[in-house]
Protein backbone atom coordinates (compact mmCIF):
# COMPACT_ATOMS: atom_id res chain seq x y z
CA UNK A 1 0.00 0.00 0.00
CA UNK A 2 1.27 3.07 -1.17
CA UNK A 3 1.45 6.08 1.63
CA UNK A 4 0.52 9.89 0.60
CA UNK A 5 4.96 10.80 1.11
CA UNK A 6 5.42 7.73 -1.62
CA UNK A 7 2.43 9.48 -4.05
CA UNK A 8 3.85 12.56 -3.49
CA UNK A 9 7.51 11.25 -4.81
CA UNK A 10 5.92 9.56 -7.12
CA UNK A 11 3.96 12.40 -8.79
CA UNK A 12 6.67 14.54 -8.31
CA UNK A 13 8.70 12.13 -10.88
CA UNK A 14 5.98 11.55 -13.35
CA UNK A 15 5.66 15.17 -13.34
CA UNK A 16 9.53 16.02 -14.08
CA UNK A 17 9.55 13.15 -16.57
CA UNK A 18 6.55 15.42 -18.63
CA UNK A 19 8.40 18.49 -18.19
CA UNK A 20 11.60 16.71 -19.83
CA UNK A 21 9.78 15.40 -22.13
CA UNK A 22 7.73 18.79 -22.75
CA UNK A 23 11.10 20.96 -22.88
CA UNK A 24 12.11 18.83 -25.31
CA UNK A 25 9.43 19.11 -27.61
CA UNK A 26 9.18 22.81 -26.85
CA UNK A 27 10.86 26.09 -28.79
CA UNK A 28 13.64 25.89 -25.91
CA UNK A 29 16.50 24.16 -27.53
CA UNK A 30 19.31 25.52 -25.57
CA UNK A 31 21.03 21.87 -24.86
CA UNK A 32 20.42 21.05 -28.11
CA UNK A 33 22.74 22.25 -31.40
CA UNK A 34 20.33 22.49 -34.66
CA UNK A 35 20.51 23.68 -37.82
CA UNK A 36 19.80 27.22 -38.81
CA UNK A 37 17.10 26.55 -40.91
CA UNK A 38 15.72 24.76 -37.66
CA UNK A 39 16.11 27.65 -35.79
CA UNK A 40 14.33 29.67 -38.65
CA UNK A 41 11.20 27.04 -38.90
CA UNK A 42 10.85 27.44 -34.78
CA UNK A 43 10.84 31.20 -35.31
CA UNK A 44 8.58 31.20 -37.56
CA UNK A 45 5.96 29.21 -35.56
CA UNK A 46 7.29 30.93 -32.37
CA UNK A 47 5.91 33.94 -34.32
CA UNK A 48 3.02 32.52 -35.50
CA UNK A 49 1.89 31.23 -31.74
CA UNK A 50 2.33 34.57 -30.17
CA UNK A 51 1.17 36.92 -32.66
CA UNK A 52 -1.63 39.84 -31.59
CA UNK A 53 -4.73 40.27 -33.77
CA UNK A 54 -3.21 43.79 -34.17
CA UNK A 55 0.19 42.16 -35.91
CA UNK A 56 -1.72 40.13 -38.17
CA UNK A 57 -4.31 43.92 -39.21
CA UNK A 58 -0.84 46.05 -39.40
CA UNK A 59 -0.84 47.45 -43.09
CA UNK A 60 2.53 49.78 -42.91
CA UNK A 61 5.45 47.18 -44.19
CA UNK A 62 8.08 49.51 -42.03
CA UNK A 63 5.71 49.41 -38.56
CA UNK A 64 5.35 45.60 -39.36
CA UNK A 65 9.00 44.76 -40.20
CA UNK A 66 9.59 46.24 -36.64
CA UNK A 67 7.07 44.09 -34.59
CA UNK A 68 8.36 41.06 -36.89
CA UNK A 69 12.18 41.64 -35.02
CA UNK A 70 10.94 42.30 -31.62
CA UNK A 71 9.44 39.38 -31.78
CA UNK A 72 12.34 37.47 -33.61
CA UNK A 73 14.33 39.18 -30.46
CA UNK A 74 11.74 38.27 -28.06
CA UNK A 75 12.29 34.13 -29.70
CA UNK A 76 16.11 34.12 -29.28
CA UNK A 77 16.12 36.35 -25.43
CA UNK A 78 13.86 33.59 -23.83
CA UNK A 79 14.76 30.21 -26.17
CA UNK A 80 18.35 31.51 -26.33
CA UNK A 81 18.95 28.55 -29.22
CA UNK A 82 22.46 27.12 -29.74
CA UNK A 83 22.77 26.90 -33.80
CA UNK A 84 25.44 26.01 -35.78
CA UNK A 85 27.52 28.25 -36.99
CA UNK A 86 25.64 31.30 -35.24
CA UNK A 87 26.96 31.00 -31.74
CA UNK A 88 26.58 34.86 -30.83
CA UNK A 89 23.04 35.59 -29.97
CA UNK A 90 23.25 38.95 -31.87
CA UNK A 91 24.46 37.97 -34.90
CA UNK A 92 21.41 35.18 -34.76
CA UNK A 93 18.96 37.73 -34.16
CA UNK A 94 20.32 39.47 -37.17
CA UNK A 95 19.90 36.23 -39.42
CA UNK A 96 16.35 35.63 -38.41
CA UNK A 97 15.96 39.14 -38.75
CA UNK A 98 17.53 39.43 -42.49
CA UNK A 99 15.81 35.80 -43.23
CA UNK A 100 12.25 36.21 -41.98
CA UNK A 101 11.82 40.02 -43.15
CA UNK A 102 13.71 40.41 -46.78
CA UNK A 103 12.83 38.42 -49.78
CA UNK A 104 16.11 38.08 -51.41
CA UNK A 105 15.53 38.90 -55.06
CA UNK A 106 12.61 40.23 -54.97
CA UNK A 107 13.13 42.31 -51.74
CA UNK A 108 13.41 45.83 -54.18
CA UNK A 109 10.17 45.01 -55.35
CA UNK A 110 8.34 44.12 -52.66
CA UNK A 111 9.39 47.70 -51.19
CA UNK A 112 8.66 49.53 -54.59
CA UNK A 113 5.42 50.99 -54.30
CA UNK A 114 5.28 51.39 -58.33
CA UNK A 115 5.32 47.74 -58.41
CA UNK A 116 1.70 46.27 -58.06
CA UNK A 117 2.13 42.51 -58.94
CA UNK A 118 5.15 40.41 -58.50
CA UNK A 119 5.05 36.55 -60.36
CA UNK A 120 7.26 34.01 -60.24
CA UNK A 121 7.11 30.71 -62.56
CA UNK A 122 10.37 29.14 -61.29
CA UNK A 123 13.79 30.27 -59.80
CA UNK A 124 14.65 32.60 -62.47
CA UNK A 125 11.42 33.45 -64.32
CA UNK A 126 10.24 36.55 -62.21
CA UNK A 127 7.94 38.89 -63.84
CA UNK A 128 6.61 42.36 -62.02
CA UNK A 129 3.71 44.58 -62.97
CA UNK A 130 4.17 48.33 -62.72
CA UNK A 131 1.89 51.10 -63.80
CA UNK A 132 0.09 48.42 -66.01
CA UNK A 133 3.18 46.70 -67.66
CA UNK A 134 4.66 43.64 -67.37
CA UNK A 135 8.13 43.68 -66.95
CA UNK A 136 10.99 40.48 -66.85
CA UNK A 137 12.76 41.22 -63.38
CA UNK A 138 16.29 41.71 -63.63
CA UNK A 139 17.21 39.35 -60.56
CA UNK A 140 16.19 35.64 -59.96
CA UNK A 141 16.61 32.95 -57.33
CA UNK A 142 19.84 31.14 -56.62
CA UNK A 143 17.88 27.56 -57.22
CA UNK A 144 14.25 26.05 -56.56
CA UNK A 145 15.58 25.50 -52.57
CA UNK A 146 15.83 29.05 -52.83
CA UNK A 147 12.71 30.19 -54.21
CA UNK A 148 11.00 27.77 -51.31
CA UNK A 149 12.65 29.17 -48.40
CA UNK A 150 11.65 32.74 -49.83
CA UNK A 151 8.06 30.85 -50.34
CA UNK A 152 7.80 29.66 -46.67
CA UNK A 153 8.85 33.16 -45.95
CA UNK A 154 6.23 34.83 -47.66
CA UNK A 155 3.48 32.53 -45.94
CA UNK A 156 5.42 34.21 -43.06
CA UNK A 157 3.09 33.95 -39.80
CA UNK A 158 0.16 32.45 -41.60
CA UNK A 159 -1.13 29.10 -39.89
CA UNK A 160 -0.47 27.57 -43.74
CA UNK A 161 2.27 25.94 -45.13
CA UNK A 162 2.80 24.32 -48.97
CA UNK A 163 2.93 20.75 -49.24
CA UNK A 164 2.35 18.45 -51.15
CA UNK A 165 -0.59 17.44 -49.49
CA UNK A 166 -1.96 21.08 -49.50
CA UNK A 167 -0.38 21.96 -52.89
CA UNK A 168 -1.84 25.48 -53.05
CA UNK A 169 -1.97 28.46 -50.57
CA UNK A 170 -3.91 31.44 -50.46
CA UNK A 171 -2.27 34.00 -47.67
CA UNK A 172 -0.69 37.30 -46.40
CA UNK A 173 2.72 38.81 -46.12
CA UNK A 174 3.86 40.77 -43.16
CA UNK A 175 3.19 43.50 -44.97
CA UNK A 176 -0.57 42.44 -45.67
CA UNK A 177 0.13 41.82 -49.67
CA UNK A 178 -2.17 39.17 -50.86
CA UNK A 179 -0.15 36.13 -52.21
CA UNK A 180 -0.64 32.70 -53.89
CA UNK A 181 1.83 29.88 -54.00
CA UNK A 182 1.65 26.56 -55.68
CA UNK A 183 3.98 23.47 -55.40
CA UNK A 184 6.60 21.95 -57.33
CA UNK A 185 4.50 18.83 -57.28
CA UNK A 186 2.10 19.88 -59.47
CA UNK A 187 4.44 21.54 -61.74
CA UNK A 188 5.30 20.03 -65.17
CA UNK A 189 8.87 21.14 -64.86
CA UNK A 190 9.03 20.33 -61.10
CA UNK A 191 9.02 23.99 -60.13
CA UNK A 192 7.36 25.92 -57.35
CA UNK A 193 5.68 29.24 -58.08
CA UNK A 194 3.78 32.55 -56.23
CA UNK A 195 2.06 35.67 -56.99
CA UNK A 196 1.89 38.24 -54.93
CA UNK A 197 -0.67 40.85 -55.27
CA UNK A 198 0.02 44.17 -53.40
CA UNK A 199 -2.29 46.87 -52.40
CA UNK A 200 -1.01 50.61 -52.68
CA UNK A 201 -0.93 52.53 -49.59
CA UNK A 202 -1.49 55.59 -51.66
CA UNK A 203 -5.32 56.83 -52.18
CA UNK A 204 -6.16 57.08 -55.87
CA UNK A 205 -8.49 60.11 -56.59
CA UNK A 206 -11.10 61.05 -59.00
CA UNK A 207 -8.51 63.80 -60.40
CA UNK A 208 -6.02 61.35 -61.13
CA UNK A 209 -7.88 58.67 -62.89
CA UNK A 210 -9.60 61.69 -64.69
CA UNK A 211 -5.99 62.93 -65.96
CA UNK A 212 -4.79 59.55 -67.14
CA UNK A 213 -8.20 59.59 -69.50
CA UNK A 214 -9.65 56.30 -67.44
CA UNK A 215 -12.85 58.34 -67.78
CA UNK A 216 -13.99 62.13 -68.62
CA UNK A 217 -15.18 64.52 -66.58
CA UNK A 218 -18.87 64.06 -67.59
CA UNK A 219 -18.38 60.32 -67.48
CA UNK A 220 -17.18 61.03 -63.27
CA UNK A 221 -20.27 63.32 -62.89
CA UNK A 222 -22.49 60.63 -64.23
CA UNK A 223 -20.85 57.60 -61.89
CA UNK A 224 -20.73 60.14 -58.81
CA UNK A 225 -24.81 60.37 -59.09
CA UNK A 226 -25.03 56.58 -58.55
CA UNK A 227 -24.38 56.35 -55.14
CA UNK A 228 -25.38 59.58 -54.25
CA UNK A 229 -29.15 58.33 -55.72
CA UNK A 230 -29.00 55.24 -53.61
CA UNK A 231 -28.63 53.09 -57.29
CA UNK A 232 -27.00 49.97 -56.78
CA UNK A 233 -24.40 49.03 -59.35
CA UNK A 234 -21.46 46.22 -60.18
CA UNK A 235 -18.33 47.31 -61.45
CA UNK A 236 -17.29 44.16 -64.19
CA UNK A 237 -14.29 43.37 -65.54
CA UNK A 238 -11.33 41.20 -66.06
CA UNK A 239 -8.59 40.51 -62.94
CA UNK A 240 -6.34 43.52 -62.70
CA UNK A 241 -8.55 45.82 -64.18
CA UNK A 242 -9.05 48.56 -61.08
CA UNK A 243 -12.55 47.28 -60.14
CA UNK A 244 -12.18 47.45 -56.53
CA UNK A 245 -10.46 51.13 -56.71
CA UNK A 246 -12.85 52.32 -58.79
CA UNK A 247 -15.69 50.80 -56.58
CA UNK A 248 -13.64 52.68 -53.79
CA UNK A 249 -14.01 56.01 -55.05
CA UNK A 250 -17.62 55.77 -55.58
CA UNK A 251 -18.24 54.53 -52.04
CA UNK A 252 -17.05 57.68 -50.69
CA UNK A 253 -19.70 59.64 -52.93
CA UNK A 254 -22.45 57.85 -50.47
CA UNK A 255 -23.85 60.29 -48.04
CA UNK A 256 -21.62 59.58 -44.66
CA UNK A 257 -25.16 59.18 -42.58
CA UNK A 258 -26.11 55.94 -44.69
CA UNK A 259 -24.64 53.12 -42.84
CA UNK A 260 -22.26 50.99 -45.21
CA UNK A 261 -20.96 47.73 -44.03
CA UNK A 262 -18.26 45.73 -46.20
CA UNK A 263 -17.23 42.61 -46.91
CA UNK A 264 -14.05 41.55 -48.67
CA UNK A 265 -11.20 39.30 -48.88
CA UNK A 266 -8.66 40.40 -48.15
CA UNK A 267 -9.59 43.57 -47.36
CA UNK A 268 -8.54 46.47 -49.67
CA UNK A 269 -11.18 49.23 -49.65
CA UNK A 270 -9.94 52.47 -46.96
CA UNK A 271 -13.61 53.79 -46.41
CA UNK A 272 -13.08 55.53 -43.28
CA UNK A 273 -13.53 59.45 -43.56
CA UNK A 274 -11.89 61.64 -40.75
CA UNK A 275 -12.63 65.23 -40.42
CA UNK A 276 -10.26 67.09 -42.00
CA UNK A 277 -8.22 64.34 -43.84
CA UNK A 278 -6.75 64.21 -40.27
CA UNK A 279 -5.29 60.60 -40.06
CA UNK A 280 -5.93 60.18 -36.13
CA UNK A 281 -9.25 63.10 -36.14
CA UNK A 282 -12.92 61.97 -35.59
CA UNK A 283 -14.97 59.51 -37.57
CA UNK A 284 -17.25 61.42 -39.85
CA UNK A 285 -19.15 58.32 -41.95
CA UNK A 286 -20.70 54.96 -40.57
CA UNK A 287 -18.80 52.31 -41.83
CA UNK A 288 -18.28 48.53 -40.43
CA UNK A 289 -15.93 46.42 -43.04
CA UNK A 290 -15.31 43.17 -42.55
CA UNK A 291 -12.95 39.98 -44.06
CA UNK A 292 -13.90 37.09 -44.96
CA UNK A 293 -11.94 33.90 -44.87
CA UNK A 294 -12.33 31.58 -47.87
CA UNK A 295 -15.12 29.18 -48.79
CA UNK A 296 -13.24 26.13 -48.16
CA UNK A 297 -11.83 27.74 -44.80
CA UNK A 298 -13.38 25.08 -42.72
CA UNK A 299 -11.40 26.96 -39.18
CA UNK A 300 -14.27 29.89 -39.26
CA UNK A 301 -17.66 30.62 -40.07
CA UNK A 302 -17.08 34.14 -41.41
CA UNK A 303 -17.28 33.02 -44.78
CA UNK A 304 -18.69 35.86 -47.38
CA UNK A 305 -22.30 34.01 -47.03
CA UNK A 306 -22.11 33.98 -43.57
CA UNK A 307 -20.95 37.86 -43.26
CA UNK A 308 -23.86 38.53 -45.33
CA UNK A 309 -26.53 37.35 -43.65
CA UNK A 310 -25.32 38.82 -40.48
CA UNK A 311 -24.75 42.09 -42.91
CA UNK A 312 -28.56 42.21 -42.97
CA UNK A 313 -29.56 42.18 -39.53
CA UNK A 314 -27.08 45.02 -38.53
CA UNK A 315 -28.97 47.54 -40.33
CA UNK A 316 -27.42 48.84 -43.19
CA UNK A 317 -28.22 50.92 -46.05
CA UNK A 318 -25.66 49.72 -48.30
CA UNK A 319 -23.89 46.34 -48.62
CA UNK A 320 -20.73 45.89 -50.27
CA UNK A 321 -19.45 42.22 -51.20
CA UNK A 322 -15.94 42.62 -52.32
CA UNK A 323 -16.50 40.22 -54.81
CA UNK A 324 -19.22 37.88 -55.58
CA UNK A 325 -18.00 34.13 -56.50
CA UNK A 326 -20.24 31.33 -55.49
CA UNK A 327 -24.00 30.78 -56.26
CA UNK A 328 -24.97 31.16 -52.21
CA UNK A 329 -23.19 34.63 -52.46
CA UNK A 330 -25.04 35.48 -55.69
CA UNK A 331 -28.41 34.71 -53.78
CA UNK A 332 -27.66 36.03 -50.72
CA UNK A 333 -27.22 39.59 -52.35
CA UNK A 334 -30.16 39.71 -54.13
CA UNK A 335 -32.13 38.75 -50.96
CA UNK A 336 -30.42 41.47 -49.62
CA UNK A 337 -31.27 43.93 -52.32
CA UNK A 338 -35.21 42.85 -52.52
CA UNK A 339 -34.67 43.39 -48.43
CA UNK A 340 -34.43 47.17 -48.50
CA UNK A 341 -31.26 47.05 -48.89
CA UNK A 342 -28.67 48.93 -51.55
CA UNK A 343 -25.53 47.25 -52.63
CA UNK A 344 -22.47 47.48 -54.94
CA UNK A 345 -19.80 44.61 -55.82
CA UNK A 346 -17.75 43.23 -58.23
CA UNK A 347 -17.17 40.84 -60.31
CA UNK A 348 -15.57 38.98 -63.56
CA UNK A 349 -17.64 39.13 -66.91
CA UNK A 350 -16.97 40.41 -70.15
CA UNK A 351 -19.39 42.85 -70.45
CA UNK A 352 -22.51 44.45 -69.27
CA UNK A 353 -25.20 41.75 -70.52
CA UNK A 354 -22.51 39.21 -69.54
CA UNK A 355 -22.41 40.24 -66.29
CA UNK A 356 -26.46 39.63 -65.35
CA UNK A 357 -26.22 36.10 -67.18
CA UNK A 358 -23.65 35.33 -64.72
CA UNK A 359 -25.71 36.57 -62.03
CA UNK A 360 -28.81 34.25 -63.22
CA UNK A 361 -26.05 31.66 -63.91
CA UNK A 362 -25.45 31.23 -60.67
CA UNK A 363 -28.03 32.46 -59.01
CA UNK A 364 -30.16 29.22 -60.70
CA UNK A 365 -28.12 27.02 -59.23
CA UNK A 366 -29.44 27.16 -55.77
CA UNK A 367 -32.97 28.87 -56.40
CA UNK A 368 -35.92 26.90 -58.00
CA UNK A 369 -37.37 29.68 -59.25
CA UNK A 370 -38.16 30.06 -63.39
CA UNK A 371 -35.37 31.42 -64.88
CA UNK A 372 -37.73 34.37 -66.10
CA UNK A 373 -38.61 35.36 -62.85
CA UNK A 374 -34.97 35.22 -61.30
CA UNK A 375 -34.03 37.36 -64.05
CA UNK A 376 -36.78 40.29 -63.73
CA UNK A 377 -35.68 40.26 -60.08
CA UNK A 378 -31.95 40.59 -60.29
CA UNK A 379 -32.52 43.29 -63.64
CA UNK A 380 -34.87 45.06 -60.79
CA UNK A 381 -32.05 45.26 -57.76
CA UNK A 382 -28.86 45.94 -60.48
CA UNK A 383 -29.16 49.87 -61.66
CA UNK A 384 -26.22 50.12 -63.17
CA UNK A 385 -23.19 48.18 -64.87
CA UNK A 386 -19.86 49.96 -64.77
CA UNK A 387 -17.15 47.90 -67.37
CA UNK A 388 -13.73 48.51 -66.26
CA UNK A 389 -10.71 47.26 -68.30
CA UNK A 390 -7.14 46.62 -68.54
CA UNK A 391 -5.93 47.76 -72.28
CA UNK A 392 -2.87 46.14 -73.93
CA UNK A 393 -0.91 49.46 -73.33
CA UNK A 394 -1.42 48.99 -69.59
CA UNK A 395 -3.90 52.50 -69.21
CA UNK A 396 -7.27 51.18 -67.14
CA UNK A 397 -10.86 52.49 -68.56
CA UNK A 398 -13.93 52.51 -68.02
CA UNK A 399 -15.36 51.20 -71.41
CA UNK A 400 -19.25 51.38 -70.64
CA UNK A 401 -21.50 52.67 -68.57
CA UNK A 402 -24.64 50.93 -68.79
CA UNK A 403 -28.31 51.33 -66.96
CA UNK A 404 -30.67 48.34 -66.52
CA UNK A 405 -33.89 48.99 -67.79
CA UNK A 406 -35.33 45.21 -67.24
CA UNK A 407 -36.07 42.12 -69.07
CA UNK A 408 -37.63 40.94 -72.23
CA UNK A 409 -38.50 37.49 -71.15
CA UNK A 410 -35.31 36.36 -70.86
CA UNK A 411 -33.08 38.90 -72.35
CA UNK A 412 -32.03 41.50 -69.82
CA UNK A 413 -32.63 45.39 -71.61
CA UNK A 414 -29.69 47.34 -71.88
CA UNK A 415 -29.56 51.29 -71.84
CA UNK A 416 -25.72 51.76 -72.59
CA UNK A 417 -24.75 55.57 -72.11
CA UNK A 418 -21.45 55.63 -72.32
CA UNK A 419 -18.63 53.48 -74.51
CA UNK A 420 -15.41 53.71 -75.27
CA UNK A 421 -14.38 53.20 -79.00
CA UNK A 422 -10.66 52.14 -80.14
CA UNK A 423 -9.33 53.96 -82.85
CA UNK A 424 -6.51 52.63 -83.80
CA UNK A 425 -2.59 51.49 -82.25
CA UNK A 426 0.09 53.59 -82.31
CA UNK A 427 3.80 51.71 -82.25
CA UNK A 428 7.03 53.42 -80.78
CA UNK A 429 10.48 52.00 -80.77
CA UNK A 430 13.29 53.54 -79.07
CA UNK A 431 15.75 50.90 -80.10
CA UNK A 432 15.74 48.93 -76.74
CA UNK A 433 12.21 47.72 -76.70
CA UNK A 434 8.88 48.37 -78.59
CA UNK A 435 5.65 50.36 -76.95
CA UNK A 436 2.25 50.60 -78.11
CA UNK A 437 -0.66 53.03 -77.28
CA UNK A 438 -4.20 52.24 -77.66
CA UNK A 439 -5.57 55.69 -79.55
CA UNK A 440 -9.92 55.57 -78.68
CA UNK A 441 -12.25 57.94 -77.27
CA UNK A 442 -14.90 57.75 -74.84
CA UNK A 443 -18.13 58.48 -76.27
CA UNK A 444 -21.49 59.22 -74.89
CA UNK A 445 -24.24 56.98 -76.71
CA UNK A 446 -27.98 56.83 -74.96
CA UNK A 447 -29.62 58.71 -72.05
CA UNK A 448 -31.34 58.09 -68.49
CA UNK A 449 -34.58 56.86 -69.16
CA UNK A 450 -37.44 58.36 -67.25
CA UNK A 451 -37.47 55.84 -64.38
CA UNK A 452 -33.98 56.74 -63.13
CA UNK A 453 -34.91 60.10 -63.49
CA UNK A 454 -36.96 60.26 -61.03
CA UNK A 455 -34.79 58.02 -58.74
CA UNK A 456 -32.15 60.89 -59.06
CA UNK A 457 -34.78 63.00 -57.70
CA UNK A 458 -36.65 61.26 -55.12
CA UNK A 459 -32.83 61.07 -53.30
CA UNK A 460 -32.49 64.63 -53.49
CA UNK A 461 -30.36 65.06 -56.82
CA UNK A 462 -31.33 68.22 -58.38
CA UNK A 463 -32.55 68.28 -62.06
CA UNK A 464 -29.54 70.30 -62.85
CA UNK A 465 -26.99 67.95 -61.58
CA UNK A 466 -28.62 65.02 -64.47
CA UNK A 467 -30.32 67.12 -67.16
CA UNK A 468 -26.87 66.67 -69.82
CA UNK A 469 -27.48 63.09 -69.67
CA UNK A 470 -31.26 63.32 -70.18
CA UNK A 471 -30.68 64.42 -73.63
CA UNK A 472 -29.68 62.97 -76.77
CA UNK A 473 -26.28 62.65 -77.51
CA UNK A 474 -24.98 64.60 -80.72
CA UNK A 475 -22.32 64.28 -82.99
CA UNK A 476 -20.06 67.40 -82.05
CA UNK A 477 -19.86 66.24 -78.16
CA UNK A 478 -16.30 65.92 -76.89
CA UNK A 479 -15.25 64.64 -73.93
CA UNK A 480 -13.35 67.14 -71.39
CA UNK A 481 -10.29 64.93 -69.37
CA UNK A 482 -10.15 68.07 -67.04
CA UNK A 483 -10.88 67.56 -63.12
CA UNK A 484 -12.87 70.77 -62.15
CA UNK A 485 -12.99 71.48 -58.61
CA UNK A 486 -15.50 73.43 -58.28
CA UNK A 487 -17.91 71.66 -60.59
CA UNK A 488 -17.50 68.25 -57.98
CA UNK A 489 -17.24 70.06 -54.94
CA UNK A 490 -20.82 71.86 -55.20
Amino acid sequence: MLTRGKVSDMQQKVMHQVQKKESMEDLNTKYTTITFEEALELCQKYITKITTHAYRRENDPARKREMTKSYINEFVDSQKPSVEGHYDLVLLKSALTDEITHYGPITKAMEDPAIDEIRANGPDQIFVESGGRSIKWDQHFTDREHMERIISKLLGVSKVRLTPKIPMVNARTIEGFRVNATHAEISPYDMPAFVIRKFSKKSISPKMLIENESFSSNMYELLSLIPKSDLSWITVGPTGSGKTTLNEILVKEISPLSRIITIENPSEMRLIQREEDSEHGRIMNDVLQYESVPDDDDSSPATMENLLINAMRQSPHWIGPGELRTPGEFATALRAAQTGHYFFTTLHAEGDKEAIYRFLTAYLMVSNEPAELALRNICSAVKFVIFQEKLADGTRKVTSISEILGTDGLNPLINQIYRFDCEDVLEENDGSKKTIKIVGAHKRVGKLSEKVQQMMLKAGIRRSRFEFFTKDPTEDEIEVYEFDDYRFNH
